[in-house]
């Protein structure tokens, strides 16, 4: 998944100016340095297209970008979803998922009834269409699902990332055209990845429309976490990095992004967050320590809740479905709404 991340580490280390390379790809907008495979794909994006009763792009800023929303409605999709395990003819294994689904059928007098609305808001160097089978499971369940590719990622645009400097001002703006498209009420619920995770944490505290969080293997300081994912990744290229290099590649990286790190402070923000978070994160994960979440829910509102699941990395969670959307779905009925169940059913291997 990031196997070019370790080959561009590699390279840097011989070309010298690390510092400076290393800041210059923390900023620059992960979607013009790899496309993810999900959008490469045509055929598996026109799918997900096809999912989509309503897309568009939404201008943001400063600094301008657009982003790419599509909105997944309530309805039973038959989805089944499992976690396979692919091998290459070089013996190289990986896990992939496997999904399917039918449309349901839109001509129906009657639309299922909208329980409430699901921001879903995807990790870093991903895309929307990676987070469709959250959508499908939750649209399932009655949830509008809003997603999004942050500025900078999937099919937005946008020449830089902020690392919630600039993404939180972007999800306001979206929360108002929401608002203003009569696609949420006066509440949303956040479900995020990583990235996304920690996005939707800094907004709820700055936006009271965010109703409640189910965060996904968050970092809880956006400057460490660079480094932490650094070292994960890429752990016998960055051991190679001193630890000064790195320091200096964390402030290059805010100069040419003109922002602060504080703005990616999540762990300061969470003073400010009002509403109960689900927390989930893997016991293995080296890429962001389950740490980060631990110290997260210390600070979290009454209600908080972290679940450290024993057997997954960073990124068997963020494929994760079986174990833990039963207990999603009711989260999100006990704090977003108290509307009837939707009782769609939802066939999951994992």
């Amino acid at each position: 998944m990031f196997q070019w991340l370790v080959c561009l580490v590699a390279l840097l280390l011989l070309t010298g100016c690390v510092s400076s390379m290393l800041a210059t790809m923390a900023v620059k907008a992960p979607n013009q340095q790899q496309t993810p495979r999900a959008v490469r794909d045509e055929n598996y994006a026109r799918r997900f297209d096809s999912l989509a009763t309503q897309s568009w792009r939404l201008p943001v800023g400063p600094p301008a970008a657009e982003l790419s929303v599509s909105v997944v409605e309530p309805g039973d999709y038959a989805f089944r979803y499992a976690i396979e395990v692919k091998q290459n003819e070089k013996g190289h294994r990986w896990l992939e998922p496997k999904f399917e689904w039918k449309l349901p059928d839109r001509t129906q007098i009657a639309a299922p009834a909208v329980k409430g609305t699901v921001l879903l808001l995807h990790g870093y160097r991903d895309a929307k269409e990676n987070v469709a089978h959250w959508a499908l499971a939750l649209a399932g369940f009655g949830y509008r699902c809003v997603l999004v590719d942050f500025r900078g990622h999937g099919r937005s645009t946008g020449e830089l990332i902020g690392f919630g400097a600039f993404e939180v001002n972007d999800l306001k703006l979206l929360l108002d055209d929401l608002q203003k498209r009569g696609l949420m009420e006066e509440r949303v619920g956040m479900l995020g990845i990583s990235y996304g995770a920690s996005m939707s944490l800094l907004l709820a505290a700055r936006d009271q429309r965010v109703g409640t969080i189910v965060a996904l293997e968050p970092f809880s300081n956006a400057a460490k976490a660079v480094v932490e994912f650094a070292h994960g990744v890429a752990p016998g290229q960055a051991a190679k990095i001193s630890d000064g290099t790195f320091a200096s590649a964390v402030t290059k990286a805010a100069q040419r992004g003109k922002f602060s790190w504080n703005d990616g402070d999540v762990l300061a923000a969470m003073d400010r967050i009002t509403v109960p978070v689900l927390f989930y994160h893997g016991a293995k994960d080296t890429w962001i320590s389950p740490d980060n979440s631990r110290h997260l829910q210390a600070k979290a509102p009454s209600g908080s809740r972290l679940v450290i699941l024993p057997d997954d990395d960073h990124v068997l969670l963020s494929m994760r479905l079986g174990t833990i959307v039963p207990e999603v779905k009711q989260w999100l009925d006990r704090y977003l709404t108290k509307a009837a169940e939707v009782a769609a059913p939802v066939v999951m291997a994992n």
